[in-house]
């Protein structure tokens, strides 16, 4: 791909990161108006300027993106936005991509929701709930167990995971 091509597909990427960061710390959304139209460039972008197998990088990439948040969300661990703004990732930078971003996102989320419980003098009883939550979903043969065990009213107070991929993006970027 030409130089001039990255750069635009990187400002995009950098584009709906931020203004998916800014939204989901201030609103607690993903909005669909950013996530959507950057997936779609990533496809025309990628197609237009390295044919189909720029078309291949790019749904390879929504493909990865997507189904890499699919089974958290389907379990209730995420939002519908943190999929799509992974699946917009993938599209505008391919797989590979959207794994580094995947990797780098889940060991930022984890430091940042370990600090908040710490904060919060939360973390062990939090850590009990899990291992509770843990024994039933593996004990339980018969039955499809979601993480809304953990979404007790009076201990719960998720993290807005697009500030993880927001920082995981920026360390894909920084590893190369």
């Amino acid at each position: 791909m030409k130089p001039s091509v990255v750069y635009v597909v990187d400002v995009v990427v950098a584009a709906a990161v931020l203004i998916s960061v800014y939204t989901d710390l201030k609103e607690r959304k993903i909005y669909n108006a950013v996530v959507i139209p950057a997936a779609l460039a990533g496809l025309v972008l990628n197609s237009a300027f390295s044919g189909v197998d720029g078309a291949l990088l790019s749904l390879k990439g929504l493909a990865a993106g997507l189904g890499l948040l699919f089974i958290p969300y389907a379990l209730g661990g995420f939002g519908a936005g943190d999929v799509k703004l992974m699946g917009a990732i993938g599209s505008l930078k391919g797989a590979f991509f959207a794994v580094k971003v995947f990797l780098a996102a889940a060991i930022t989320g984890g430091i940042l929701a370990v600090l908040v419980l710490l904060r919060q003098k939360r973390l062990l009883s939090t850590l009990k709930r899990i291992g509770i939550s843990l024994t039933i979903f593996v004990g339980s043969v018969f039955k499809i167990n979601t993480l809304k065990s953990l979404d007790k009213a009076e201990f719960h107070e998720s993290l807005p995971y697009g500030l993880a991929i927001g920082i995981g993006t920026l360390m894909a970027y920084l590893v190369g």
